[in-house]
């Protein structure tokens, strides 16, 4: 029986022209002597899985965007995963790690300094926020569900009132959802400090975030040393340790706490980054430097992992229905 193989497979739903981060990762693959595949829609999906579970084809490594929009993305991760392939990210750890409320739980229990938080679990019934409550929050409220994707669900400035924290659960009356402080970042020379990091197996590219624009703007190590940004690298190294994610974004905010310049983690894992760059997407895209140094690291591990689990790999996924 002979078995196809592609090294690196990138898979999204879209339609038109690729996004420029495709065309690199092609790149970086081809000059490897590596095959390079882009998935485009379920059915090319659907057919790669059931190759893997027939044992008729073998995948390196996925790099998976189809996110929520497939109904078995994370059965095309998992076949990926136990025929040897490196999966970018581990589909377990996402259903774990995916729900802010458990990392949030996570980061507060290793001693991050966190947003002030309170969890409002599914099975808990609505009431207004009591005064207490109200005070440990402070005057602006933040609700997020702990499985949204983007900013799905989230409302900002929520009034603590019963009928307020239903309409907010409509988005999903399953979730558990996280009320926060609204974080007031410090000002940086005339840039708010509010940020968004990109971690890629390790190594770490810290870019200015403008919340309500999303301009988005790579922080040099001068800026770095110049406005002591180094705990941003620390805070995205313990959130990959914590949550096995191989490539994420983390949002973190300046802020002053008690009084004292603080970093707080806002929007903790994101393993879908965006990744349109400033030539295709205007100041809200990514810098094109981090694209091109995330995509020559993702290929490079790639690489390395299937020559290190070369000869240990098994050879025909069993597919089991039960």
């Amino acid at each position: 029986m002979s078995i196809h193989h592609f090294d690196l497979v990138f898979a999204r739903r879209g339609d038109g022209a690729p996004p420029y981060f495709v065309s690199l990762l092609e790149r970086e693959a081809r000059a490897r002597g590596m095959i390079f595949f882009h998935c485009q829609d379920h059915e090319q999906a659907e057919a790669l899985r059931w190759e893997l579970y027939r044992g008729t084809l073998r995948i390196d490594g996925l790099v998976d965007y189809m996110g929520r929009s497939f109904h078995s993305d994370y059965e095309l991760g998992c076949a990926v995963k136990d025929t040897g392939g490196l999966v970018i990210d581990d589909p377990d750890r996402v259903r774990i790690y995916g729900d802010k409320a458990v990392m949030h739980q996570e980061l507060a229990r290793i001693g991050l300094a966190m947003p002030r938080t309170i969890l409002w679990r599914p099975n808990e019934p609505g009431r207004d926020l009591t005064l207490a409550e109200r005070a440990f929050l402070g005057p602006r409220i933040v609700c997020k569900p702990a499985c949204g994707s983007g900013s799905g669900g989230v409302v900002l400035d929520m009034d603590g009132s019963c009928g307020a924290l239903e309409a907010a659960r409509d988005y999903d009356s399953e979730d558990t959802y996280l009320l926060q402080e609204f974080v007031q970042p410090l000002d940086l020379d005339g840039r708010l400090a509010w940020f968004r990091v990109y971690n890629c197996f390790g190594r770490i590219w810290p870019c200015f975030w403008h919340p309500d624009t999303h301009a988005t703007e790579y922080v040099t190590p001068a800026e770095i040393e110049r406005y002591g940004l180094y705990e941003l690298e620390r805070i995205s190294r313990k959130i990959a340790l914590i949550s096995g994610y191989t490539w994420f974004s983390t949002e973190i905010a300046l802020t002053l706490r008690d009084g004292r310049p603080t970093f707080l983690p806002i929007d903790y894992l994101n393993n879908k980054c965006f990744m349109l760059t400033h030539a295709e997407f205007g100041p809200c895209g990514m810098p094109a430097v981090v694209a091109e140094r995330v995509a020559c690291e993702i290929v490079e591990q790639t690489y390395r992992h299937a020559r290190r689990f070369a000869d240990c790999r098994p050879a025909v996924y069993q597919y089991s229905a039960a």
